[in-house]
């Protein structure tokens, strides 16, 4: 190699005695560049195990094969046609062999491994601890639907759990503002990836629970946004998980993209693919709201009007009732009634008393023929005493009959239009002695009648000009 002087040691120290021997000539980042690349050619092909780590596609598959216990990482390309021949595909937390060679990019100064072929080995330690824990939780009821609690219509307030300054805050706040700003936010800041973050999120979980009442919140959105296996791990934690199933305020999660799967999303009430969808569901719009209750007011007025229409009804069939058309009509009829009766009982009773007297003299006849005078003195004494108390009979129930109608005759006075007019009300008549109770259906000229309590009143209806 022409550079390959850069990487080789002397051939012996340098003697004290000698003279010193001259500086190397100044290599330029070119020459440098191609020596490195030189160099990464030599090594020549290779086969590297590693767990996958962020992958992203675009004119090629871009990834990261590291090594977690060692902390140590190496950036990977794959041609978009060697991915094609592939066996396997690249898959974020899958632990994995890669096969390929090392190249330097001199115009970016980045080295990468470019892969030719990817085969599987088994999962990444990440991912078995996401399933091993899911499982766990399964089984302890974490994921049960029966125990997820549905959201407030309108929450009094939310409280965000996410990293100070982040996309996904500013995204909550947006849809906040568009949607109804009215709602008030209460913005906890925690770390969101690295050593301690599972932590900070779940003692924020709980301070939040805690003085929910003080902070005048009853909803909870943990969010954060997009990023690699590795930057995600804090919301797969077991601590994390503990915290987000003993909240008592409804908790939203929303980590990552769509396309991720977090622990906290599946202990949580509701999972949103998105912080813009958390909010979204968090946050009613304030047109909805507004219409919502248009048309609440719209069914109450309608059942209002409906109510006052059927008691309007039943006023007006009350109000065609003959007892308060005319109350003396009604006091009329019952006493031609009693009339009638007390001629009938008049009539019965005499007929009856006859027909009485004429069997006592037939008895005193046949008395007088066939026994002794002191029959005929018990029979006539028999028959007086019964004469005696039908008359009485007849004269109670005659009696409570009028009894009956002077009370009747009483409560139809009580509601009579004369017991009215004796508190200072009047009523007008038409020309045709009808009650006028619309102004409207009187024409121009037309003669009333006032009623008052005393005497009556006659006028002429004139209308303004």
């Amino acid at each position: 190699m022409a550079a390959g002087g850069l990487f080789d040691a002397p051939a012996s120290p340098v003697s004290p005695q000698e003279e010193a021997a001259p500086e190397p000539a100044a290599l330029t980042v070119s020459q440098a560049a191609a020596a490195v690349r030189d160099s990464v050619f030599a090594i020549g092909r290779v086969r590297v195990e590693g767990e996958i780590g962020s992958v992203a596609t675009k004119k090629a598959c871009f990834f990261t094969l590291k090594d977690p216990a060692a902390d140590a990482v190496i950036d990977c390309i794959m041609w978009l046609s060697a991915l094609g021949r592939s066996e396997a595909q690249p898959v974020v937390g899958k632990r994995m062999v890669v096969e390929g060679r090392f190249d330097f990019w001199a115009s970016g100064g980045r080295l990468r491994l470019v892969v030719d072929r990817v085969s599987l080995v088994g999962e990444g330690d990440l991912e078995a601890r996401f399933r091993a824990l899911c499982i766990e939780l399964r089984g302890l009821g974490y994921f049960d639907e029966a125990r997820k609690r549905p959201l407030p219509l309108v929450p009094r307030g939310v409280a965000i759990v996410t990293a100070s300054g982040s996309a996904a805050l500013a995204d909550c706040l947006k849809i906040s503002g568009n949607r109804l700003p009215s709602v008030p936010l209460r913005v906890v800041h925690v770390a969101v990836q690295g050593a301690g973050a599972a932590e900070d999120v779940a003692r924020a979980i709980d301070a939040v629970n805690a003085n929910a009442d003080r902070l005048g919140v009853d909803v909870l959105v943990v969010t954060r946004g997009g990023g690699s296996r590795e930057d995600l791990q804090p919301f797969n934690e077991r601590v994390v998980a503990d915290a987000a199933f003993r909240s008592q305020l409804p908790l939203v999660a929303a980590i990552g993209h769509e396309s991720d799967v977090s622990v906290i999303e599946l202990v949580a009430d509701l999972r949103a693919s998105t912080p813009t969808q958390a909010m979204v569901a968090v946050i009613p719009e304030r047109q909805e709201l507004l219409t919502q209750l248009d048309a609440v007011g719209s069914r109450l007025r309608a059942l209002v009007r409906q109510g006052i229409q059927v008691r309007s009804q039943h006023v007006r069939g009350l109000a065609t009732r003959a007892c308060l058309r005319d109350p003396r009509a009604m006091l009329g009829r019952p006493s031609e009634r009693l009339a009638r009766a007390l001629l009938r009982m008049g009539h019965v009773s005499s007929r009856f008393v006859a027909s009485v007297l004429e069997r006592v003299r037939t008895l005193e006849s046949r008395l007088q023929a066939q026994a002794p005078r002191q029959a005929v003195a018990v029979g006539r004494a028999r028959a007086a005493n019964l004469s005696h108390r039908l008359d009485l009979s007849l004269r109670g129930s005659i009696k409570g009959r009028a009894d009956a109608l002077r009370a009747l005759a009483a409560r139809l006075e009580a509601v009579a239009p004369e017991r009215t007019l004796a508190r200072g009300y009047s009523i007008t008549l038409d020309d045709e002695g009808r009650p006028v109770r619309d102004a409207s259906t009187l024409a121009d000229g037309a003669r009333i009648t006032t009623r008052l309590e005393r005497g009556t009143v006659r006028s002429r209806v004139e209308r303004g000009g």
